[in-house]
């Protein structure tokens, strides 16, 4: 155990690059990393026969590439002595494999506790701006960054150049943590990084700010602040870049594979969080807009129609207090205050969005017959309503809803038909509810005449019932308006 080479098999010669010959005349520390002539010695002699030693080595093969290998050291009896059998097996894909595995691991961990941060900072911030600057935080601390900046693309960001960064946990808009952000929108348009990131859609890594020419445009600001390393990741969304991060490290040789790959699925998180902002706002926009046609619609079905109703009251207290009908024209005021009071109940109701008033205080089939008798004083329009079916329980909207829509006909017909006769019918069947609302008046044209806000009202009402409404009209034939209402599941 002298330290020579007394065979080696073709394998070995293989595995270390050299010839039989050239093995021969080496001894073992001479291919083995870091190996020390005395330390192989003890280690030999300390080896008993018929126990065999397993350690891991790093041989250096011939041509200086590293070979990390599992070595079985075993003694044996060899020509009246003892000898050393050494018998290798090739670790480096084993070991490469296992730093891959470890470095997925890492990566997973990063991307779970980076995704419960971002969720975390989207449940507490509504806000465009403090819900990014609290993602940079998260992605600086994930990344071990000197800093972290932002810059979204004139038409992706709240304002054009939008831009925030992130240094030692504070966040900025335009801060001077990273010097970028600092510069001019036409600097930052003229910015190689820049250019790259939009025409590949792939990160850029500068690990050599003094030497790459892409970092030219911001490389002495770098400097002065000790930043050696650069990583620009995009933000896509549907297919298109719409701005980048950076990401500055003091830390020379700071990011691997797997470290790139972290940085890409937090920029995702950055880019879900702006469309999430995005959709937000555009959820508020429509909801004010839907409640604003709420109104609308409440105005005109409430309001509107008590005024008119008002009014005709009026009008015949008027004709008979012309033709001194006393006890007649004091009726018709009574029903005017009556109908006036109703309407101030009802704009209260509107603007809390509750049931309507008329509602509360009797059933759908009560208020057909009390709805028709306050919308004609006069008596000149004789109406009628029929009810056909078991009748159903219904949901307190639809009640509104099939109220609302006869009101609207029956006043259209009151204001515009000339009619003598309307009609309503009410059919409960096995699937499905029908409301029927007909005059004998003068018609229309649908196809020439839109219907005005009335009309459009009803098609709103109908369809947030889920149904469906047909307008049947021709000159000098009448009007006919019918609405089919699937039953809800819940009923």
């Amino acid at each position: 155990m002298d330290g020579h080479f007394i065979d080696v098999n073709p394998a070995a010669c293989a595995i270390l690059g050299y010839s039989r010959d050239e093995l021969l005349v080496l001894r073992p520390w001479d291919i083995v990393m870091d190996a020390r002539r005395e330390r192989m010695r003890r280690m030999w002699r300390g080896t008993e026969r018929g126990r065999p030693v397993l350690i891991e080595r790093t041989y250096r093969r011939k041509d200086g590439q590293r070979v990390e290998a599992e070595a079985r050291l075993t003694r044996v009896a060899f020509d009246g002595g003892d000898a050393i059998v050494e018998t290798c097996r090739d670790m480096t894909e084993r070991k490469r494999i296992k730093e891959a595995l470890r470095g997925s691991e890492q990566l997973a961990r990063g991307q779970a506790e980076a995704l419960r941060q971002a969720l975390d900072a989207l449940a507490r911030e509504t806000t465009s701006d403090k819900l990014l600057g609290h993602i940079l935080c998260i992605l600086r601390q994930q990344m071990n960054a000197h800093c972290v900046s932002l810059w979204l693309e004139a038409e992706a960001g709240p304002a054009p150049g939008f831009n925030l960064s992130c240094l030692g946990g504070r966040v900025d808009s335009r801060a001077a943590a990273d010097p970028t952000l600092a510069t001019s929108n036409s600097s930052w348009q003229e910015d190689p990084l820049r250019e790259e990131i939009l025409r590949t859609g792939r990160p850029v890594l500068c690990e050599a700010i003094g030497k790459d020419s892409r970092a030219r445009q911001y490389r002495r600001q770098w400097l002065e602040q000790g930043i050696q390393v650069v990583l620009a990741v995009p933000l896509i969304a549907a297919g298109r870049v719409i701005g980048s991060i950076r990401i500055c490290s003091c830390h020379p040789h700071a990011y691997r594979a797997e470290d790139i790959e972290l940085a890409q699925a937090l920029a995702h998180q950055v880019t879900l969080s702006l469309q999430l902002t995005r959709l937000v706002e555009q959820n508020r926009q429509a909801a004010v807009l839907e409640e604003r046609n709420r109104l609308a619609r409440d105005i005109h079905d409430t309001l509107a129609q008590n005024f008119n109703a008002i009014v005709l009251n009026l009008e015949a207290a008027d004709a008979a207090v012309r033709n001194d009908r006393i006890e007649e024209a004091n009726r018709h005021i009574r029903n005017a205050v009556d109908q006036a009071r109703l309407g101030l109940g009802e704009a209260r109701r509107s603007v809390r969005a509750l049931r309507s008033q008329a509602l509360e205080y009797g059933d759908l089939w009560a208020m057909f017959g009390a709805l028709f008798k306050q919308a004609n004083p006069g008596g000149g329009l004789r109406t009628s309503v029929r009810f056909q079916g078991a009748p159903r329980p219904l949901p307190p909207s639809w009640e509104e809803h099939l109220l609302r829509i006869s009101q609207e006909a029956l006043t259209n017909t009151l204001k515009h038909a000339c009619a003598s006769r309307f009609e309503a019918w009410l059919a409960f069947a096995s699937r499905d509810l029908r409301l029927e609302l007909r005059d004998n008046g003068t018609g229309f044209n649908p196809l020439s005449c839109n219907g005005g806000f009335g009309l459009s009202g009803m098609r709103e009402r109908v369809k947030a019932m889920g149904g469906r409404l047909t307008l049947h009209s021709r000159a000098g034939k009448g009007t006919a308006i019918v609405v089919v209402l699937p039953y809800p599941s819940a009923s």
